[in-house]
């Protein structure tokens, strides 16, 4: 996936089913394992608590890296759950996180104060990749994004323009979903991310099997939201080849026979 400084979207499913009775759980966990192409020996490890790293997958397109890992969390749901959406604890396990805020915890569209934690350290050489910004460069930002921080003249004008750009992609994906995030400028033909979103929502062949209609909300968000589903959405700042990438994260749960399902879409900044 793509790791530059502006919003590249990708998606991330993880699955957790654990329904009553535990014989149930059990071998609904197997089958999906087995349906992911785990073999038995790769399951009876990933119970054991090793992480199983279960070879590629075949990719929505050629811009898409897949891989297949399973792994056990010894926890109890609510718990779980508490961790995902209300209290993420990336900055305790990933060294490169430098900050992390949530995003409009009210359920609103949040504000411009939501995202004041966000700061771009190794000031000169990120001020000159914004200021000099163009279609194909290293930055994936829309034509009216570019145009927007050539007007800068200072790194606490880019710092605040890049806030107002982050606040404005995640109120347009909150109103209207994949079709809300505009198209990158390239130097020939603009790029989708929401339609290589969408397409690798729709390569997904477990989670339409097993919860269809979670996978239907997952790729037309905002609509036909199930009952009991909950959401939050977040930044996290991370510090990779010495320069800030910023990711706007939404997850997703929803119970579902005594578990719940879990989807996470991710955009990098």
């Amino acid at each position: 996936q793509n790791l530059q400084l502006a919003p590249a979207y990708n998606t991330r499913y993880t699955k957790t089913i654990q329904p009553a009775p535990k014989y149930r759980n059990k071998m609904l966990l197997d089958d999906i394992l087995h349906e992911a192409g785990f073999s038995d020996s790769a399951i009876a490890e990933v119970k054991a608590g090793k992480l199983h790293q279960g070879g590629s997958l075949d990719a929505a397109s050629d811009k898409e890296l897949s891989v297949k890992l399973a792994f056990h969390v010894k926890a109890k749901l609510e718990s779980t759950k508490e961790l995902f959406l209300v209290s993420p604890k990336k900055k305790e396990f990933d060294p490169t996180v430098e900050s992390l805020g949530m995003i409009a915890q009210d359920g609103g569209n949040g504000s411009l104060e939501d995202f004041k934690g966000i700061t771009l350290t190794n000031a000169k050489v990120m001020d000159k990749l914004y200021q000099k910004a163009a279609p194909g460069s290293d930055l994936n930002l829309s034509k009216d994004e570019i145009a927007l921080f050539k007007k800068c003249k200072s790194h606490d004008e880019i710092e605040n323009t890049l806030r107002q750009i982050l606040l404005d992609r995640f109120r347009a994906y909150k109103a209207n979903g994949l079709v809300g995030i505009k198209p990158y400028a390239r130097s020939k033909k603009e790029f989708s991310p929401g339609g290589e979103l969408k397409r690798q929502i729709q390569a997904g062949k477990i989670l339409p099997k097993y919860s269809p209609v979670f996978n239907k909300y997952a790729a037309d968000y905002p609509h036909h939201k199930p009952e009991g589903a909950e959401e939050s959405f977040f930044w996290v700042n991370s510090l990779i080849d010495d320069k800030p990438t910023i990711a706007l994260v939404h997850r997703v749960g929803m119970p579902q026979d005594g578990g719940c399902e879990i989807c996470v879409l991710l955009g990098n900044v």
